[in-house]
C-alpha cells in the first residue's frame, strides 16, 4: 500500500540530504525505530545494508535496511525487510526558504490479518499512513530547525 507526506523545512537542501541520509539518524525521527547499527557496505552509499530494532504494536523485532538509491542533495531510497517489509523514497527539493521533503512509502503486510486489513480498508489506512509519515517529518523538521548547522549531519 502506498501513502505519502510533504513538509517543507527551513533548512538548506545540503544539510536536510546529509541528515537524512545518514540512516543512523532514522532512530530520531522514524517512530518505532531504535538501535540502528551499520552491518555491510559503505556508509550511506547504494548497497549499504542496516538493521535496527524496530517497535510496533508493542512487540519490538529486528529490520533489515539497504539503500538502493543515494543521489545527493535530492533523493535517498531504502528497502527495509523483515516484519514489516516496505520501499521509503525521501524527495528533496529546494525551496526558496530551505527544503521540501516529500517521504513516500510502498507498505507490504506483515501477515494475512493485515493484507486483508489492506484490502478491506484501503482508503483508511491510505490516510493513517500519511499521517504517521506527516508526524515523523513533523518531527525531523523541528529537529533539523532547532539544531545549530554544525550538528545537522551528525
Amino acid at each position: 500500500m502506498q501513502s505519502s507526506a510533504s513538509i517543507d523545512i527551513a533548512r538548506p537542501i545540503q544539510d536536510v540530504y546529509a541528515y537524512v541520509s545518514s540512516v543512523e539518524n532514522m532512530a530520531n525521527w522514524v517512530d518505532g525505530v531504535s538501535n540502528v547499527q551499520h552491518v555491510s557496505g559503505e556508509p550511506d552509499e547504494v548497497g549499504a545494508t542496516y538493521t535496527s530494532d524496530y517497535t510496533y504494536s508493542g512487540r519490538t523485532t529486528e529490520m533489515t535496511y539497504e539503500i538502493t538509491a543515494a543521489e545527493s542533495p535530492n533523493r535517498f531510497a531504502v528497502v527495509g525487510r523483515g516484519p514489516f517489509p516496505f520501499e521509503g523514497e525521501l524527495l528533496l527539493t529546494a525551496t526558496p526558504s530551505g527544503t521540501r521533503v516529500t517521504n513516500s512509502i510502498d507498505a507490504g503486510a506483515d501477515g494475512r490479518f493485515t493484507k486483508a486489513m489492506f484490502t478491506v480498508f484501503r482508503p483508511v489506512m491510505r490516510r493513517m499512513m500519511a499521517r504517521q509519515l506527516g508526524k515523523e517529518l513533523t518531527i525531523l523538521k523541528r529537529s533539523l530547525e532547532s539544531a545549530p548547522p554544525s550538528e545537522v549531519a551528525a
